[in-house]
């Protein structure tokens, strides 16, 4: 898992998860966010102020993982709405979106038809984290299932750590 967040660190504890050969699990930051991360994508560099990282692949994949303090009160609903008007303006196509307790996930076709987009946002009252990954059509049947893997592994600190 990659953790994300204000005391950031690298820390990598090689462990792997049942059913997801090739995933790692990374330590980055123990506060804000933590997910699976497929062992094929290389990391950039965390941005400059803690809250996020990009993840390539030699293939034109980009996974990109951040987080932060949810300052305009967003719900997830409000955040989708966002999110599709931003989709809207970059002639993305979308193929499918839900809004769920706590969280969104948008996803479909970059406007020139050649790579594939998916965005999941947990909202909460204090925090938003998420991730997007975009990658190349041809690759579909390798990075879908990526994409399950990361969406289900994506956390946020425990309400009992004193973020809501």
């Amino acid at each position: 898992m990659v953790r994300l967040g204000p005391d950031a660190g690298p820390h990598h504890n090689n462990r792997t998860y049942p059913g997801t050969s090739g995933f790692s699990d990374l330590h980055q930051c123990p506060l804000w966010l933590s997910y699976c991360l497929p062992g094929r994508l290389h990391p950039q560099g965390e941005s400059d102020n803690g809250d996020g990282q990009v993840f390539t692949g030699g293939d034109d994949a980009e996974l990109r993982v951040w987080g932060g303090y949810n300052v305009l009160g967003e719900t997830p609903a409000s955040a989708l709405r966002e999110e599709l008007r931003r989709c809207a303006e970059n002639r993305r196509q979308i193929t499918y979106r839900t809004v769920g307790r706590g969280f969104f996930v948008v996803s479909g076709y970059e406007s020139d038809g050649t790579r594939i987009f998916y965005l999941r946002k947990i909202v909460r009252p204090s925090l938003q984290v998420g991730f997007e990954f975009v990658y190349p059509v041809n690759n579909r049947a390798r990075y879908d299932r990526e994409v399950g893997v990361i969406a289900n592994s994506l956390r946020l600190p425990s309400r009992q750590a004193g973020f809501k």
